[in-house]
Formats: structure tokens, C-alpha cells, sequence
């Protein structure tokens, strides 16, 4: 194994303990601790004007309506990369958003963060937004400075009310396990991004209860993939709000009706910024009850994929969206504003350009669009895992092998989840990938459960090879 640094975090099921008895206290306690000790006071008295954008390449303007799903989703990951006490995350993630967006009602606060852009439109009106990156460096702080004043207020009676078991003592909520592991490889900028999301629906408040997956493998920079990454869970939840099931709508079309509305708002809402940067898209949504995973919902645009694994079989769910695909080519050379395909630098291109035929973003590329694919799988006992990858993973690792170990790992006791995602990046080294590379891992099941179901189905094929012989 190399020495390769690699970026993992991970998430597991939860359980609950008696409201006036949390058996977790003292871990969240712990994680203060240790957070205050890394924290320096000067962090909290950095002003905001000295955060300064380099140039317009690494940053994007956020308008009103993106405003929350980027404090969302910056407050969630802060928490991730911090590695706050599953138990405790969704609580103080609530507390956060609270206080960040009572900060953002401050005149003088939204007055450091915001920039000035003129409308597209007839009467040219200003457009007030806010700046990606002076907006995440104040999230940021405010993340620190609410942790730090728990740790200073670190009494159980203050600490134990952020608790998922202090009023939840009768319910189970299950969170999956899952892992990921992201590298940036050979190429000079890491363009991937990747969202995992175990416990959506509480954080978007959804009705039905979710967990959300999705990578995004950028190109022509990063923005386009942060922009996917950050805001299409959100537009995903608002339309499965806004929505009402119809008697005549089929659970299928519903959620093809959902993700295809938020694709493609997302797409209209990046090109509306000007940059010139595209991504692909593939995102999971697993709908389950307090039991079990019911029901699998997986859109993209691009060519990152996902593969549904159960002992017995390996199924790809995304049909790559590629311009030498026939049914693409044919779309693409039938449009009136000329659309091409082109070999180019050893690989299919739209117009020469771009070798993916959709993706969300490339607005300067007519052609290429962002309306996803959609499919829907009824989940069964049998299946085991989900994976999701970046084609940096896909085109250089054989799927066979890729299953082999991912169970190979689960079924040893010395390897942690984490391993697993990291091992199979590995492999693609050792492939020649010589891209970003992304792999999320989630298990549909506890992994002693994956264990036995998998040990039951190779004696069986062994029993039958022997039966075989005779």
C-alpha cells in the first residue's frame, strides 16, 4: 500500500438509550475537549475582509435562493471533517443554522460577504449575492465558536438535550454504515466532489425518510461539481416537498419527476453565473424504514456510476452518457444548432470538447445537456451494497474485481470500513488511472448480515461444483 494520503469519513447506525441516562455524553463531552485544545482563540476574531477571492475561478456567487443549502451543506461537512459524535451531529447542525442565519439578518455581516453582480436583462438592475468563499469562512467560524462555547458550557444538564436518545427513547432510526475515500491522483487540481448525506430527510425535512449519495466529476475547474454537490440534495427535497403523489402517478414517475426537475434547475441556476466548467452527476437516493432499505432511486448525467451488489449479482445502473453512444450521437447531430462528435486527443468529443454528452453546466455547449437518466429498484434481502465511483475508478478496475473486495474486505475483521473504498482506489492505481478518483461504499445491510449472506451463497455454489463432479 502506498503512502498516499487519502480523505476518508464514515457514518454508522444508530441506537438510543434512556432519556435521563445518555450512555454518549461523555464521548460528545470528549470531542469538546479535544476540539477546544486544536481551536485558537485568534481564529474567532479573524475578520471577514480578509478573506480575499484570488481570482474568479474559485468561487461562485450565491444567490437568496441557494443561500441555505450552502449553509447546510458547509455546517454538515465542517461537522463530518470534525468527526462529531453521530448521536449528537443533527442537533447541533440545527443549532448552527439557527445562529448562522441570525448572524446573516446583520447588515454589516451580510455587507462583508456579499458582492455586487449585475442582472442579465434589459434594465441591467444589481443583483446582491453572497461570495462561496467568504460565505463558507464565516460558516466555518461560526461552526468553531458554537463548539467551543459547549465545551465551555460542557454540563450534562446543558450538553445531554443535543442527544438523538434524550426524547427519541421509544424510536430506532437506522443510519446505514457507509464509507468514501477521494484522491486527487496525478492531475495538478482535485475536481471530484461527492456528498453523502445518511440522514437527508432530517436534515431537509422531508416526509418520507432518505438517505442521499451522489459524486460529481468536474471538468474546465471544480465550480460546477461544489455547485452540484451543495445544491442538488436540497432542490431534490424541495421537489419531493412540493410534490403530492397522485393516484394516477406511479412512485417511479414521482421520483424520475423529481430528480429530473432538480438536474435541471440546478443546470439553469449554474449557467446563470457564467462560468465555464460542466460536471457529471450521480446521485442515490435510498428511501427505508426503521427497519430496512426499501426502495433505490439513482439519476445521473455523465459517465460516473453505481453498482448494486448482492452475492449473486452485480448490476450497473448508469449507461454511461458518452458521444459515440449511438442513441447520443444521434441526438446530437440532429439538433439544428449543429451539434458534432469528434475524435479528438484519443477520445469522442461534443463539438471537439467535451467527452461526456450530458452533464450539468457547459452551458457554452448547446449540445450537451442535463436532463438525467433515471432508474428505480425495488430493494431485496439479497442485496447487499451500493457503490458509487467516479469514472477515475470505473474505466480502470473490472467489476468483477471491484465486488470481490469490497466482500473480501467486509468479511475481514481487521479491516475497517474505511479500508474497503481506499483499497479499491488502490487497485485503480495500480490500473493506471491517472485521474481524480471517488468510491462511496454503503452498506444495505449490517455487515455481519453481508458476511453470512455471502459465506450461505459460496457454500451453496460449492456444494453444487462438488455435486458436479459426480
Amino acid at each position: 500500500m502506498s503512502n498516499t494520503k487519502y480523505e476518508i469519513t464514515n457514518s454508522s447506525k444508530i441506537t438510543f438509550c434512556l432519556p435521563n441516562e445518555c450512555i454518549y455524553l461523555e464521548e460528545f463531552k470528549t470531542f469538546l475537549r479535544e476540539l477546544s485544545r486544536n481551536l485558537s482563540d485568534n481564529l474567532l476574531d479573524t475578520e471577514l475582509r480578509n478573506c480575499v477571492t484570488r481570482n474568479n475561478n474559485e468561487t461562485y456567487s450565491v444567490e437568496g435562493g441557494e443561500l441555505q443549502a450552502e449553509i447546510l451543506m458547509q455546517i454538515w461537512q465542517q461537522l463530518q471533517v470534525k468527526q462529531c459524535p453521530e448521536h449528537f451531529k443533527m442537533a447541533i447542525l440545527k443549532l448552527i443554522e439557527e445562529q448562522i442565519c441570525g448572524e446573516l439578518k446583520n447588515a454589516k455581516i451580510r455587507e462583508q460577504l456579499q458582492i455586487m453582480r449585475l442582472a442579465i436583462g434589459d434594465n441591467d438592475e444589481v443583483n446582491v449575492c453572497y461570495d462561496l468563499l467568504k460565505l463558507q469562512k464565516f460558516i466555518n467560524q461560526w461552526v468553531d465558536k458554537v463548539l467551543l462555547h459547549l465545551s465551555d458550557n460542557s454540563k450534562e444538564e446543558n450538553l445531554k438535550t443535543y442527544a438523538e436518545c434524550f426524547n427519541k427513547s421509544d424510536k430506532m432510526l437506522k443510519v446505514f454504515s457507509y464509507a468514501e475515500c477521494h484522491i486527487k491522483n496525478k492531475p495538478r487540481k482535485m475536481e471530484d466532489r461527492h456528498t453523502c448525506m445518511p440522514r437527508f430527510s432530517e436534515m431537509l425535512n422531508t416526509k418520507d425518510m432518505y438517505s442521499f449519495y451522489g459524486v460529481f466529476d468536474g471538468h474546465s475547474g471544480s465550480l460546477a461539481a461544489t455547485y452540484a454537490a451543495n445544491q442538488l440534495p436540497y432542490l431534490i427535497s424541495q421537489q419531493l416537498k412540493r410534490r403530492s403523489l397522485a393516484q394516477s402517478q406511479s412512485d417511479c414517475d414521482f421520483h424520475r419527476e423529481a430528480f429530473e426537475s432538480a438536474f435541471l434547475q440546478a443546470d439553469q441556476n449554474f449557467a446563470k453565473k457564467r462560468i465555464c466548467s460542466g460536471t457529471t452527476a450521480v446521485c442515490a437516493l435510498l428511501k427505508y424504514n426503521a427497519e430496512e432499505m426499501q426502495h433505490l432511486y439513482v439519476a445521473w448525467v455523465g459517465d460516473s456510476r453505481a453498482l448494486l451488489v448482492s452475492p449473486t449479482m452485480q448490476l450497473q445502473l448508469v449507461k454511461a452518457h458518452k458521444p459515440d453512444n449511438i442513441d447520443e450521437r444521434k441526438r446530437i447531430e440532429s439538433l439544428e444548432i449543429g451539434g458534432a462528435v469528434m475524435f479528438v486527443h484519443g477520445q469522442w468529443r461534443v463539438n471537439g470538447i467535451i467527452n461526456v454528452s450530458r452533464s450539468i453546466g457547459d452551458s457554452s455547449v448547446k449540445a450537451v445537456i442535463a436532463e438525467p437518466d433515471f432508474v428505480d429498484i425495488p430493494l431485496q434481502t439479497a442485496h447487499d451494497f451500493l457503490l458509487l465511483g467516479s469514472d477515475g475508478l470505473w474505466d480502470h478496475v473490472a467489476e468483477k474485481l471491484i465486488v470481490q473486495t469490497v466482500y473480501k474486505g467486509l468479511d475481514d475483521k481487521e479491516q475497517s470500513l474505511e479500508d474497503i473504498p481506499k483499497h479499491l482506489i488502490e487497485l485503480a492505481k495500480q490500473g493506471d488511472s491517472q485521474d481524480n478518483i471517488t468510491a462511496i461504499l454503503v452498506l444495505l445491510k449490517d455487515r455481519s448480515k453481508i458476511n453470512e449472506n455471502y459465506k450461505r451463497y459460496q457454500e451453496n455454489k460449492n456444494l453444487i461444483a462438488s455435486r458436479g463432479k459426480f
